[in-house]
């Protein structure tokens, strides 16, 4: 097997200390011949979350493979079919794409501090699969297909099924998200908003958050086209289709918002846990979607 630039670190976690291999290939290929000789290993980038994971003993895997050196999964490009954003592309990154729908970057905007932002990525914030997480509700709504790899081939997932429950994922142990694709559509049309409420003002964990891109009907507030999603009201980030098909050609007032809200609460599924209640993330979500509304259509 090909030599790859690789270290031995030590971690300290709440019950002790572990020896980890970690490994920094140049290519997809190279990450994923080291993944298939291990199975008691993980992809890293920015490591915000895997980290903390493992500093507190939730996992202490054997191997770390380091694919912020893969410059293909680096980039952002426009292409003639839309654009595509890959999977090591830092958080602030996307922030700093100002052509992106505006819903992308509200969605990284919100996440964490500055700093984290400058380390964490969209492919570590989809694979850590939280039902809260701010990128996610973006991505559903503009209908990114995920491009997974594996040592056998490549598959493409669309963003709304990737997911199937609280940091748990359609992604095989030996493959990884290489990128995001989306069609140009969400690009030449539209507009996209992106709201979420937390404890405080900053740098917080979402209560709840609501993602919307829709496109009007000439100058008048009827809608042509519409897509919802919503975080932290349900095991996985949810696409509102009921939503979406009641809205579809309805001209906006304050009539039709009122009996989408009856809607959207049979259609999410709340708990409460340690940052909300159930009845305060139903109470919340009707204000999040009207903000996107009104933001949308100022």
């Amino acid at each position: 097997m090909k030599q790859f630039n690789k270290i031995n670190t030590m971690f300290c976690f709440n019950r002790g200390y572990f020896q980890v291999r970690y490994l920094f290939p140049k290519t997809i290929k190279e990450a994923l011949e080291y993944v298939s000789s291990e199975k008691d290993s993980k992809f890293i980038a920015g490591g915000t979350d895997l980290i903390n994971q493992i500093s507190d003993g939730f996992i202490t895997p054997q191997m770390l493979i380091d694919v912020s050196q893969i410059e293909k999964l680096k980039k952002i490009e426009r292409t003639e079919e839309g654009f595509k954003i890959g999977a090591a592309v830092t958080l602030e990154g996307i922030t700093s794409a100002k052509f992106l729908p505006q819903c992308l970057i509200q969605g990284a905007k919100s996440i964490g501090s500055p700093q984290i932002r400058n380390l964490g990525t969209i492919g570590g914030n989809i694979c850590n699969a939280s039902p809260c997480g701010d990128i996610l509700t973006p991505i559903i709504v503009l209908e990114g297909e995920l491009v997974l790899i594996s040592p056998y081939g490549k598959r493409k997932i669309p963003a709304k099924d990737f997911f199937v429950g609280p940091k748990k994922t359609v992604i095989a142990g030996d493959e990884i998200l290489s990128e995001i694709i989306f069609d140009k559509i969400f690009l030449k049309e539209g507009r996209s908003s992106f709201k979420k409420i937390g404890k405080r003002n900053g740098q917080t964990i979402s209560q709840v958050n609501v993602a919307i891109w829709l496109t009007k009907r000439g100058e008048s507030n009827k809608i042509e086209d519409i897509r919802i999603a919503v975080g932290s009201v349900a095991p996985t980030p949810l696409r509102l289709e009921k939503v979406e098909k009641f809205l579809k050609e309805a001209i906006i007032d304050q009539e039709i918002l009122k009996d989408t809200l009856k809607i959207i609460n049979e259609e999410i599924k709340p708990i409460s846990d340690v940052r909300a209640s159930e009845s305060y993330r139903r109470m919340v979500i009707g204000s999040l979607f009207q903000d996107a509304f009104k933001e949308i259509l100022s």
